[in-house]
């Protein structure tokens, strides 16, 4: 059963593959049909930077609170760091 089932996953994946690619080979021939697609790029492109930066962002929050604690603590090493 299980052979029968990897099959079926390949054939639709493959029949998958090959219906995007003829639908972007019609497309490239048209100017609106590139214009979308570069859009499309475009879109995919910004989206994983913002997700970059949004990751970066959380990194330096993360770390600037551990330098704020550390620094609390040398500071004034009878206070918690809760009262920051």
């Amino acid at each position: 059963m299980r052979t029968r089932e990897l099959f079926l996953q390949g054939f639709f994946f493959t029949s998958s593959c090959l219906t995007l690619l003829f639908f972007l080979s019609i497309a490239v021939h048209f100017l609106i049909g590139r214009v979308l697609f570069a859009v499309l790029i475009a879109v995919i492109c910004l989206a994983a930077e913002c997700f970059a930066l949004f990751k970066l962002a959380q990194f330096l929050w993360r770390w600037s609170s551990k330098a704020a604690i550390a620094l609390v603590r040398i500071l004034h090493p009878g206070q918690s760091p809760a009262t920051l």
